[in-house]
């Protein structure tokens, strides 16, 4: 079926002015910040954004999740922890031009990356404090690993991320069905794959996080079910404002009374049920912005 006129007319604007337009804003933005020592420019992004955010749209959805994670907080202590989340947001910012230097200068610690040496398996994370290391969990374990990637809608910023990626010691999937199976082609073949399990999927299973059932990715739990292959979910926590630790946990193992009808949505369920309590602990490092549980 052809598009409608008007969307086609869309299309052709986003391409040739809006997407050029936000480039040329964006480019020159982080060219100066790649310039900037990473200390600096991290503090100064965390600074902004702490300062802005709170004041824009977001702010509402930020609290409305957090009602939804943490109903016996107090209004105050909401706020605190949005204001926090806003300052590591943007020290994220601040710091994508600099992952490099971050980890060549030993800012980053990796722990259990032993577990992972040999064999395939499934590397689940999620979206808190810097979650670009996430991306780099290979190269700091001695594996390649392969990522699937969704397309910045912004053609131009798209290719300067594939650009970024493609220097890194991994391979990347466009998701959809030939993401699916290239993953399931990279495990067969004894390698690894990383997810992350704390996003919305709208083609997910609904299981509870944090007492509210929502979409959620099952991909991992499938394929480990169906090839035996172990899961280990990887934790990334800022210890401090520029310190960070990586740490890849001990392998997610279903109790063996679980039937095999309801496997996939238990497995899921422990992924979900890891990665709260990785935020409970540490609140403000998560991505309070995104619309977990839908609009």
């Amino acid at each position: 079926m052809t598009d409608p006129l008007s969307f086609r007319i869309k299309k052709k604007i986003d391409r040739y002015i809006h997407d050029p337009m936000v480039a040329l804003i964006i480019l020159p933005f982080f060219l100066i910040l790649k310039i900037l020592p990473f200390k600096i420019s991290s503090l100064i992004c965390g600074s902004l954004v702490y300062l802005i955010a709170p004041f824009t749209k977001y702010q509402k959805r930020v609290l409305n999740n957090l009602n939804i994670a943490f109903p016996q907080k107090k209004e105050a202590e909401k706020i605190k922890i949005s204001k926090r989340f806003w300052f590591n947001f943007g020290q994220i910012i601040g710091e994508l031009p600099h992952i490099d230097k971050i980890i060549s200068s030993k800012k980053i610690l990796i722990s259990g990356h032993k577990k992972i040496q040999k064999g395939p398996a499934i590397l689940i994370g999620a979206h808190l404090a810097n979650w670009e290391f996430l991306l780099r969990v290979g190269e700091m374990s001695g594996r390649r690993v392969s990522f699937v990637y969704r397309p910045i809608n912004n053609w131009i910023l798209n290719k300067l991320q594939f650009s970024r990626n493609s220097k890194i010691n991994a391979d990347f999937f466009k998701k959809g069905r030939a993401a699916a199976i290239g993953m399931a082609n990279k495990l067969k073949k004894g390698e690894v794959i990383g997810l992350t399990n704390d996003q919305i999927l709208r083609e997910g299973i609904m299981v509870p996080f944090f007492g509210k059932k929502t979409p959620t990715p099952q991909a991992a739990a499938i394929m480990s079910l169906k090839w035996n292959v172990p899961i280990f979910m990887v934790r990334v926590e800022r210890l401090n404002l520029l310190n960070f630790k990586l740490t890849i946990e001990d392998e997610i193992k279903l109790p063996k009374s679980i039937k095999n009808d309801n496997a996939v949505y238990k497995l899921t369920k422990l992924i979900s049920k890891r990665t709260e309590q990785w935020i409970i602990e540490k609140p403000e490092q998560w991505l309070w912005a995104h619309r977990r549980w839908g609009k």
